[in-house]
């Protein structure tokens, strides 16, 4: 008895040693196919680039591969920017609104109210990562980084080379604070913002300690290239639980103070149950807050 309680106690440490092992090997192992597919199937979501995805994943891979991913370079990505810009229609009415307003006179504030309704605004966001995604999804209205084409394809992916190496890894990338995917949203952060146009909207959370946080993409890139007369407002929506946090917080006075001072700054506090209600509605309008 003895001796078969030892092989069968040498036999449990083998198979917990091969459970062990072999998830870590598959960690330090490359994953470039399974990237790869993601990427495309991501941007091939995108009907109107389908056709040029494997030049943009080329042209994305250039930027990284072969590099070490610690102290990166933002402006690796240049060239992925440069042949990729930002398209969708910034301060320009949408496909389901009218092109132009009618010549009429006597049009009253609630009628040009409507057709200005239909314009597209850049909204930016920090702290409220899903309910800003759900309520842009249909993009006809407000357009998030994410809501773009490279913004789309990168939001929840990991990536990172290695030097003297040809492919890509996704997990065991080397952890540092300007790394391969912090560089990445920071440059697009910083060319997003500086296609905003006309009035702009940023959701922030209300229920955070400081719903306008200094140090975050919005905080730290984003908000300091909205500059006048290209962008002439800026709405904050202070998402709350229970309207127990409202505009008169006082890191809201730290944006006012970071942000131009020619450009116009208005809050909005509303419930995450009234957003969560437009949604389900389908009603994702400035109606949601005003």
């Amino acid at each position: 008895m003895g001796f078969k309680t030892n092989v069968a106690i040498a036999a449990g440490f083998l198979l917990a040693a091969i459970v062990i092992v072999v998830p870590l090997a598959a960690l330090l192992s490359p994953r470039t196919a399974q990237f790869r597919a993601t990427f495309r199937q991501k941007c091939e979501s995108f009907p109107e680039t389908s056709e040029r995805c494997e030049h943009v994943l080329s042209t994305f891979e250039k930027a990284y591969v072969g590099k070490d991913s610690c102290n990166f370079p933002g402006e690796a990505y240049h060239q992925l920017l440069t042949e990729n810009p930002f398209t969708h229609p910034c301060g320009k009415v949408n496909s389901t609104g009218y092109k132009t307003v009618p010549i009429m006179s006597g049009l009253d504030l609630s009628l040009l109210k409507f057709f200005m309704s239909f314009r597209v605004q850049t909204m930016f966001w920090s702290g409220t990562k899903g309910l800003v995604h759900d309520f842009t999804k249909r993009k006809d209205h407000f357009v998030t980084l994410e809501d773009t084409l490279l913004g789309h394809i990168m939001n929840d992916l990991t990536w990172c080379g290695k030097k003297g190496s040809n492919d890509t890894f996704i997990y065991m990338c080397e952890e540092c604070r300007i790394n391969t995917v912090s560089s990445f949203w920071a440059i697009a952060s910083e060319e997003f913002a500086n296609y905003t146009c006309g009035p702009a909207s940023v959701m922030l959370n209300g229920e955070r300690s400081k719903p306008f946080d200094p140090t975050s993409y919005f905080g730290a890139i984003e908000v300091r290239r909205l500059m006048y007369p290209i962008v002439q407002s800026l709405t904050v929506i202070l998402v709350t639980k229970n309207n127990k946090v409202d505009c008169s917080h006082e890191s809201l006075q730290v944006l006012r103070n970071v942000l131009d001072p020619k450009v116009t700054l208005s809050c909005r506090s509303v419930t995450e149950s009234r957003i969560r209600k437009c949604i389900e509605m389908g009603t994702t309008t400035e109606a949601c807050w005003s």
